[in-house]
């Protein structure tokens, strides 16, 4: 089973007097944008604790089902250098149904469908590594993306369309990014928890 990246693994659920408590929902919402920074936070954690401590949070999700948190406590360093206190869930591994990564470019988009002419395609088992391939075509049909954040549900479940680190709503909102060389993540998880579907598409500038 692979790491999960950075972008399923976080969210800051509250934030009060410089202490963070982080759940795993598989689910960011607006708060994509701190992720980076909360994972680089959170290793810097790992490193300076020396007694591993735990508290355990439970929730419904919106069938009513409980669901137990695992949550480690960890100490880590804002954006200014002052420490904080994170609670982060232990449970971030999820289980990956598929990951697909490319090099390329949107080259056109229509009735919220993203063209993306691949380039490079990612070499399985790898993170970085490469192959040159002959050019083709992937369609991608944002209507079928579920991606809108429900901030009223208990447990949110939801896909995320995300480019340089900020989720969009819809294929045309990426209109002013046709022709920009760009790499692709395609991935489709399950829930760590709930074991519900969510799929990823995330562009990232080179």
């Amino acid at each position: 089973m692979k790491k999960r990246t950075i972008i399923n693994i976080i969210i800051l659920v509250v934030f009060i007097t410089g202490v963070f408590f982080i759940a795993k929902f598989d689910a960011v919402g607006k708060l994509y944008e701190r992720m980076k920074q909360q994972a680089t936070q959170n290793k810097t954690a790992k490193k300076e604790n020396t007694k591993r401590e735990f508290i355990y949070e439970t929730i419904l999700d919106n069938d009513g089902k409980e669901i137990v948190l695992k949550l480690e406590k960890l100490i880590g360093e804002d954006e200014n250098g002052n420490k904080v206190v994170v609670y982060s869930d232990t449970n971030n591994e999820g289980i990956v149904i598929y990951q697909n990564g490319y090099k390329g470019k949107i080259t056109g988009i229509e009735d919220n469908k993203i063209y993306f002419e691949v380039d490079l395609e990612l070499i399985e088992g790898t993170s970085a590594g490469y192959n040159n391939v002959k050019n083709y075509e992937l369609v991608f049909d944002i209507n079928t993306y579920k991606l809108e954040f429900d901030p009223y549900a208990k447990y949110p479940i939801f896909d995320f369309l995300i480019y340089d680190e900020k989720m969009y709503h819809a294929a045309d909102e990426l209109r002013g990014f046709i022709g920009e060389y760009v790499r692709l993540d395609e991935s489709c998880f399950k829930d760590g928890h709930t074991y519900k579907e969510y799929k990823e598409l995330v562009f990232y500038i080179n």
